[in-house]
């Protein structure tokens, strides 16, 4: 899982899925979502087993050099859906909003996976959307909630960040 799901409502789908695994690279290449073609669906498969079908769509951005970037777009009904079920991933990326921080320092300081898979029916022109692997509750260092250090539980009222924060901090500039 990743903040941009989050964020963006849509994820990178990487040269290699799209191409070789899922054979979709001729099927979306349009560059907006206004386009009828671009239109495709999510079905997520909840805990227990229901089914809920959504709309989404393919764009596929051209970039120089680079070559297209496409995207996997969906709507706040999925994105609802992925913040429920990867509840820590997004409470992590809500605290890295927070904080002002980039994805890899709250990776580093707030450490876990959790693991989405995405599945791609050329039949049905739909992409499945399963939680694949997700973490329990937490039992420190709520999202939201001061941040503690495991070691010390007191913190500097100068700081404006628990001290293993700002440490944290300090030695991922070495």
């Amino acid at each position: 899982m990743d903040g941009a799901m989050f964020d963006d409502k849509c994820t990178v789908l990487p040269i290699w899925v799209r191409g070789t695994l899922f054979n979709i690279t001729e099927r979306f290449p349009h560059r907006s979502k206004k386009n009828p073609e671009s239109e495709t669906s999510i079905v997520i498969t909840h805990k227990g087993g229901k089914k809920t079908k959504h709309v989404a769509h393919v764009t596929t951005l051209p970039r120089p050099n680079l070559g297209p970037v496409m995207r996997l777009q969906f709507g706040h009904d999925v994105k609802e859906w992925l913040s429920k079920a990867f509840n820590k991933t997004y409470l992590r990326n809500e605290e890295r909003k927070a904080h002002g921080l980039n994805g890899p320092t709250i990776e580093r300081l707030m450490p876990f996976w959790e693991f989405i898979d995405i599945e791609w029916d050329a039949e049905e022109n739909t992409f499945h959307f399963r939680a694949w692997y997700t973490q329990g509750d937490f039992t420190e260092n709520i999202p939201g909630g001061e941040l503690k250090s495991t070691s010390e539980s007191s913190t500097s009222s100068k700081n404006k960040f628990p001290e293993w924060f700002t440490q944290a901090l300090d030695d991922s500039d070495n």
